[in-house]
């Protein structure tokens, strides 16, 4: 593994990673459907929240399919606040690495997030169609629903207005990641 983690070191360095500094992950994607998708532009409030703490720095991290959504998430974002994308640049050897390197971790359900559950990392899931009873990360993770009618629908995408990732706002997804990157410090 230490080869693995050199690895990944050397990825977020050469991408503006300050070494040795916190690193938030966030995984924007997630390969069952958009439904399951929180917003780009949330996910882009949260990275500027938590990118306005001394020292952090958030990695975008997904499969090539999510690139869209680091490119949107990126735009989204006003000049100066610091963010690493490794959207499509990892093989899961390398990820792990990454994610190990992570106080915390952001998510929808997705591969991701079991993976950085699986290192160890404190997750903080967000579940809209899916159900976070069948599927949540094993251990303590925080898992954000937001109680509407429709859901778990378990559809790929959403045939209304995707209320149930809407509903999960910005502030509450930061705060619980500022929760848990301070109980690390």
């Amino acid at each position: 593994m230490p080869g693995t983690v050199a690895r990944a070191e050397e990825l977020l360095t050469s991408r503006g990673a300050v070494p040795g500094g916190v690193l938030v992950g966030m995984a924007p994607g997630a390969a069952y459907g958009h439904a399951k998708r929180w917003p780009p532009r949330l996910v882009a409030e949260v990275v500027q929240m938590l990118g306005a703490d001394p020292g952090a720095t958030c990695v975008l991290v997904g499969a090539a399919g999510d690139r869209d959504a680091g490119r949107e998430i990126e735009s989204a974002l006003p000049p100066g606040v610091r963010v690493v994308d490794l959207i499509g640049r990892t093989d899961l050897r390398t990820l792990v690495g990454v994610l190990s390197r992570c106080a915390a971790f952001v998510s929808n359900d997705s591969g991701a997030m079991h993976l950085a559950a699986a290192v160890g990392i404190p997750v903080t899931a967000i579940f809209g169609p899916t159900d976070e009873r069948a599927t949540a990360p094993i251990g303590d993770h925080d898992v954000l629903v937001h109680p509407v009618f429709c859901r778990p629908c378990m559809l790929r995408d959403c045939p209304i207005d995707h209320r149930c990732m809407k509903g999960i706002s910005a502030g509450t997804v930061a705060g619980r990641v500022r929760a848990r990157l301070a109980r690390v410090e």
